[in-house]
């Protein structure tokens, strides 16, 4: 008890000071009622910047999920989309899908991917189970991957377009010059796009998409932006340096692309081929 009061004797001007204003804002709050809602706002504040922070923070750990459920709606629709029906007998519009119902689109995870080595692969988690047989294509939101090498159940492996053996026919978007795309085992960023005429008007800046000559990716996919261009004279061809749009650093969800016509295709073609080359 002597304790106490011997407190209250060193401290009491502090004690005074805090009384006296917890009376003030006792009075003050009590019947105006602008200050009341000031003083709510205010707490109001300091709880939602509370609670934004902590959403921001769950928000980044489900991004995997997040993504991985875009991906999945971005396939639906693109799916959706090859079996719309062609009304362009009906009206003079434009398709709405330039692919038809001949592709079919499945998305995809890139589980290991490689860029620093001559020969790069890409391992992805779909495989039999889902449909994948080698040789379909592989695509990202960007452009061009890769193409689909061997598949198990649940897995598959791609060449990367990043590869030494990578070779695909492409064209000029402008003009529609077609040649063949290789990469070096250069730069992740630069591939070369080879027999290309000189005839041709080729500047920087113009758009490198496929062919569409294989079985393998639709027409009109992009591949990359002409960087530079070399005359070679004696050859009469363009050197062409291309700058992929596909980051290959930061790849990640892909579409594995199924040619829903490509046996049709590939049995005719040999077909013909061995009805005209017999007896030659």
């Amino acid at each position: 008890m002597y304790g106490i009061i011997a407190f209250f004797r060193r401290n009491y001007f502090a004690v005074l000071f805090v009384a006296l204003e917890f009376f003030s804002l006792y009075f003050v709050f009590r019947d105006n009622y602008y200050h009341q809602a000031g003083f709510f706002n205010s707490a109001n504040s300091v709880a939602g910047s509370v609670y934004k922070t902590y959403s921001g923070i769950t928000g980044y750990f489900n991004l995997k999920s997040e993504n991985e459920r875009l991906s999945e709606e971005n396939t639906r629709l693109q799916n959706a989309l090859s079996a719309l029906p062609d009304t362009s007998k009906h009206v003079k519009v434009p398709k709405t899908n330039p692919y038809g119902d001949q592709y079919n689109f499945i998305s995809a995870e890139i589980i290991d991917n490689s860029t620093n080595m001559i020969s790069n692969y890409i391992t992805l988690n779909v495989g039999k189970r889902e449909g994948i047989t080698e040789g379909m294509g592989i695509v990202s939101s960007a452009g061009v991957a890769g193409i689909v090498l061997s598949v198990s159940d649940h897995y598959s492996v791609a060449m990367s377009m990043l590869h030494k053996n990578f070779q695909l026919s492409a064209m000029l978007k402008k003009g529609g010059a077609f040649g063949t795309v290789v990469w070096k085992g250069e730069d992740y960023r630069y591939a070369w796009l080879m027999q290309i005429p000189m005839s041709e008007k080729v500047t920087p800046g113009d758009t490198i998409i496929t062919s569409g000559y294989s079985t393998i990716f639709p027409k009109a996919i992009t591949i990359g932006v002409v960087e530079e261009v070399t005359p070679l004279p004696t050859e009469y061809f363009y050197k062409i340096k291309m700058r992929l749009t596909t980051n290959f650093k930061k790849l990640r969800f892909v579409y594995v692309i199924s040619d829903l016509t490509k046996k049709e295709k590939t049995d005719l073609e040999e077909a013909t081929y061995k009805a005209n080359n017999e007896g030659k």
